[in-house]
């Protein structure tokens, strides 16, 4: 606790000085925030080239896994764009994936797509597709109509053109045959064209309806089938040389299949994907939220204007606005703050050559949102400085009260996000990086740039100007009429005739300093020579005036009592019981995964897709990847057994689709040397050496040659009967939730481990989703707890009483949980965006209950008076800011974009629950916790002029208070009182100082009788007394020298 309180005493000594320096130099830290703000914001010219959408890259763990099996996959087999065969290749970019179905009929949901009537018509699309959609180009100033036929991949010079629809076509439609050879014709599709579910055949050549057909019924065991849901079409353009036109191209079939002025056909409904969709589907995302941040200003800029009006109640009971004492300028420069620190920070990260985020784009909003939060504190400790104090004076106390609470809520902030830069998920690392930047110069701009613009509303408040027209404003008195008493009068704060009328016991800075040694006395000096004088007779006057308002009355005698009433308290457990209840039972329920449709808006194209293939394809179809580098001896029958055996284990699982779903070409060359034993007597191998010479031979002739070949690597030269590896492909089913995707691969990537003899890779496209859901957890609970442990440490070195710096902690832990748990309710997974906001909620959750739990450690009296007096002092200040932060972010609700939704959904958890937590549990927590009584027993030193000041003054005489503004709570807290009412002793002080105060009270009366000249000459002699420091005044006894000029 002595550490604790020796930096918060430091804390308040360097606010206080730099209050004074802020005053004095407000100009040039005014400046040099814009000038730095402008050149910072140059950096912004570089977002286009940095900006990188790829989802594989932001949403997935770097060092995944995904990412080495996709590269043994690339290796050993390179995409080459003129030996292209769909689905055999991962390297791709140009592809197109187009899933067809008939729009929904409501008596009976999906129409069958076989049916001719929609297969014409998918037919006829595809048509248009192949032959009729082109994009004019340029060539050596030759204008050319380039269309899918030039710029397709092909395999034997071959485009694919989705033949399968041909297939499955009725058999009368396959062709015109002369009577001659219909009957012949008919045979051969009989017997050699099979069209069966998952896998069918034309001769010998298998073709995976799998993923071709969506949500067959089928009618037989053999896989025949009549109905389906939907059908897939593709489209794979090259890449090299022509990429540019290959993108156009894609573009302008994106404009044609998704159209919703024309549309491709009235019966189909069709969702598309390429290899740019989810990019320009974050894309989208960003340049959705860009406009709201204009609304979420206006909204911002409305609320602060509203709650920095000051009201006043004039002598004929009218109530109006003080525009002398409102701050609608400081308003808008609390709001400057957070814009400018988002201009500086991206400029200055994007100049430093960080890659940036559609994601990002949510930080300006939370920024903004909790960024103004400060002003509050900082405007409602100023209006708590005693006005009859000069503009540096108050500058300094406002700066010194607010010290730690402005203070602990950056440092608590920028904490988290620091932790959160760690992660080793991309998007998060970019998300945390951006916004920690953006707080900390939220922070720094609320010292150099608001306070500057609160010392010049000072400066205007102590010259009784008008705060929004800068001229004098009218005192009530000489306000005519009651337009004027509403438009252009204000109360004027300072009573300058008393601090030109009395002289007491002054001493000058330099009479009052000590020498300090070392190297802390030579900062201390050149900060003081920085810094505003202070007037000598401020020493006299509180600081802080305990002056009542409006709202400090609800939170003294209505709120705050009625929240630490006994009656309240125990309903205040029941009602904690109960939410902790409900966040720990949403906890348990927690679901994970980001399904990549949330990465997108609901209205964009791509959405459309997901839905379908959700429909149809994840259910059932989809291909996984096996890949073996370290092949079995097939000549070997009991390696191949145990190959068997590797095989079997990929086909009997809950996310398999079985045998009759494998696509093995061992299965292939196993049936064609029995065929060939059987049909030609030929033996099958007796050893290596032939086993795989035939195998290759075979791999030349057989029907599937052209997908064989390209599941295996022989080797070269003297190897080139050498299998050096291959790989097969295992239909998948029940692939429709992200937790299905991660539960596949942890299970797919454990049967691959049980076999290391054969070195066994699996790999499917989702799988860097996957991988980011596996990080999930092990992510966030990382950073949770290393959040809660800077925390902690934070919150222990800048509250003063440990006991509260852990309950902070405690409410921390608890908002968190409520913040999981009711998340759930809410329909939002645990996702990398959601990991993003729960370590934001660690830093978030701190700021509400910091505030009132410091302000309960410095307030003096009974646990209860402690805890009143807590919120008054920042119940409504904490109230604005919570309130702000929600208003701030409430634009975020009328983007379609879940992705979105979930920073709004989540930040509203977290400021509604620290808001519970601050205003009602922390401060019946604290006055079980600290129920000590705390008496003030010394006054802090501040400022060394003013202590010097102070120090020489044996009873400084207290003002009435209806000349000095002070009261009797306000001398009572002063800490001059240093020993307890039933002291004797004290009791001869206090009547001493009530002797003089009477004294002082006649004479100041005398005083004001005076004439002008008379002042004119009293000011004189003081100023006289300023000007010689060398020849300090003699101590003058109050009221004599003043009764004598009277």
């Amino acid at each position: 606790m002595g550490a604790s309180t020796w930096i918060d005493d430091h804390i308040h000594q360097i606010f206080f000085r730099f209050g004074l320096i802020c005053h004095r130099y407000r100009l040039p830290l005014l400046i040099a925030s814009i000038i730095f703000t402008c050149i910072s914001s140059i950096g912004l010219i570089w977002i286009e080239k940095q900006t990188t959408n790829d989802p594989e890259y932001v949403f997935s763990p770097e060092g995944a896994p995904w990412r080495k099996e996709r590269a043994i996959l690339s290796q050993n087999w390179p995409l080459d764009e003129e030996r292209f065969w769909p689905g055999k290749s991962y390297d791709l970019k140009g592809f197109v994936d187009v899933i067809v179905a008939g729009n929904v009929i409501d008596e009976w949901g999906r129409p069958n797509i076989l049916s001719l009537r929609y297969l014409d018509e998918v037919a006829r699309v595809n048509d248009y597709i192949i032959h009729n959609l082109t994009i004019p180009i340029n060539i050596d100033g030759k204008k050319y109509e380039a269309g899918y036929i030039d710029l397709c991949m092909r395999f034997e010079w071959k485009c694919f053109f989705n033949d399968h629809l041909t297939m499955l076509m009725p058999k009368s439609r396959w062709g015109n045959f002369s009577a001659a050879i219909a009957e012949f014709a008919h045979d051969i599709i009989t017997k050699e064209v099979n069209i069966t579910y998952p896998i069918g055949w034309k001769g010998t050549e298998p073709i995976y309806f799998g993923a071709l057909v969506g949500g067959p019924h089928l009618k037989d065991e053999e896989g025949h089938f009549d109905y389906a849901k939907a059908i897939r079409l593709t489209y794979n353009t090259r890449e090299e040389k022509i990429g540019n036109i290959s993108y156009l191209w894609r573009k302008k079939l994106t404009d044609y299949l998704t159209s919703k002025r024309n549309p491709p056909s009235e019966l189909l409904d069709i969702g598309m994907f390429h290899n740019e969709s989810l990019p320009e589907g974050l894309q989208d995302v960003a340049d959705a939220l860009t406009p709201k941040f204009i609304g979420t200003c206006t909204i911002l800029i409305i609320f602060c204007y509203s709650v920095s009006i000051v009201l006043i109640r004039h002598e004929n009971g009218v109530l109006a606005i003080d525009w002398v004492r409102s701050k609608p300028i400081v308003a808008f420069a609390g709001l400057m703050c957070p814009l400018m620190a988002v201009a500086t920070s991206f400029g200055l990260v994007l100049w430093f050559g960080a890659l940036y985020n559609a994601i990002v784009n949510v930080s300006p909003f939370l920024v903004l949102a909790i960024g103004i939060d400060d002003m509050f504190i900082m405007v409602a400790v100023w209006h708590r400085t005693n006005p009859e104090l000069s503009p540096a004076r108050r500058m300094a106390e406002t700066l010194q009260e607010a010290a730690v609470a402005i203070t602990i809520t950056s440092v608590t902030d920028i904490t988290t996000f620091a932790i959160g830069m760690f992660t080793p998920l991309p998007g998060v690392r970019m998300f945390c990086l951006y916004t920690c930047v953006q707080v900390i110069f939220t922070y720094i701009y609320q010292l150099t740039f608001f306070s500057p613009i609160l010392a010049y509303s000072a400066e205007m408040e102590d010259q009784g100007k008008h705060s929004l027209f800068f001229t004098k404003a009218l005192e009530p008195s000489q306000a005519d009429a009651n337009w004027k008493l509403h438009f252009l009068a204000g109360s004027v704060s300072r009573k300058a005739s008393f601090k030109k009328k009395v002289s007491i016991k002054l001493h000058t800075d330099e009479e009052g300093k000590t020498e300090e040694k070392g190297w802390i006395g030579k900062v201390n000096g050149a900060l003081r020579k920085l810094e505003t004088k202070l007037e000598h007779h401020e020493s006299d006057i509180e600081g802080i005036k305990r002056e009542d308002t409006m709202v400090n009355r609800l939170f003294k005698e209505i709120i705050g009592p009625f929240i630490l009433e006994k009656t309240t308290q125990w309903c205040a457990l029941a009602i904690f019981c109960i939410y902790l209840g409900f966040a720990i039972l949403g906890c348990c329920q927690i679901r994970e995964g980001l399904s990549p449709r949330f990465l997108v808006r609901d209205s964009f194209y791509l959405s459309n897709f997901y839905k379908l293939i959700d429909e149809t394809f994840w259910n059932e179809g989809l291909q996984m990847q096996v890949i073996v580098s370290e092949p079995p001896d097939f000549s070997d029958p009991a390696e191949r057994a145990e190959f068997s055996s590797l095989v079997r284990s990929f086909e009997h699982t809950e996310y398999t689709m079985g045998h009759n779903a494998t696509m093995l070409w061992l299965t292939a060359y196993e049936r064609y040397l029995r065929e060939q034993q059987e049909e030609n007597h030929i033996e099958k191998p007796t050893n290596k050496s032939e086993w795989y010479k035939r195998c290759k031979e075979w791999v030349l002739i057989a029907g599937g040659r052209r997908l064989w070949e390209m599941d295996m690597v022989w080797g070269a030269g003297a190897d080139q009967y050498t299998l050096k590896a291959f790989r097969f492909q295992v239909g998948l089913r029940h692939y429709n939730t992200p937790v299905d995707h991660t539960n596949s691969c942890k299970l797919m990537r454990s049967i691959a481990a049980q076999f290391v003899k054969f070195n066994v890779t699996t790999f499917h496209e989702y799988y860097p989703f996957a991988d980011q859901y596996l990080e999930l957890k092990p992510s966030l609970t990382r950073n949770f707890v290393m959040g809660l442990l800077s925390m902690f440490i934070v919150t222990v070195i800048m509250i003063p009483d440990w006991r509260a710096a852990l309950a902070v902690v405690l409410a921390i832990g608890s908002i968190n949980i409520g913040v999981l748990g009711y998340m759930t309710f809410w329909g939002v997974n645990l996702d990398s965006v959601s990991v993003i906001t729960v370590i934001m909620c660690v830093g978030f959750a701190v700021d509400l209950s910091a505030h009132i739990a410091y302000a309960y450690s410095q307030s003096y009296g009974t646990a209860h008076e402690r805890a009143v007096e807590s919120l008054e002092a920042l119940g409504w200040p904490v109230f604005l800011g919570a309130s702000s932060t929600i208003l701030g972010i409430c634009v975020l609700t009328l983007v379609d974009s879940y992705i979105v939704q979930i920073f709004f959904k989540t930040v509203f958890l977290v400021i509604s629950f620290s808001m519970l937590h601050g205003l009602l549990f922390l401060p019946i927590i604290l006055m079980f916790i600290i129920p000590e009584e705390r008496r003030r027993t010394t006054q802090k030193q501040l400022h060394p002029s003013v202590n010097a000041i102070e120090a020489d003054i044996e009873f400084p005489p207290r003002f009435d208070s209806s000349k000095s503004g002070s009261s009797p709570s306000s001398r009572k807290n002063s800490g001059d009182l240093t020993r307890s009412d039933n002291d004797p002793e004290e009791k001869l002080q206090r009547r001493s100082r009530a002797s003089s105060l009477a004294s002082l009270k006649q004479t100041l009366e005398t005083i004001g009788e005076g004439s002008e000249d008379e002042e004119s000459e009293t000011e004189h002699e003081i100023d006289e007394q300023k000007e010689k420091p060398d020849n300090p005044p003699k101590d003058v006894e109050v009221g004599k020298e003043t009764t004598k000029q009277t």
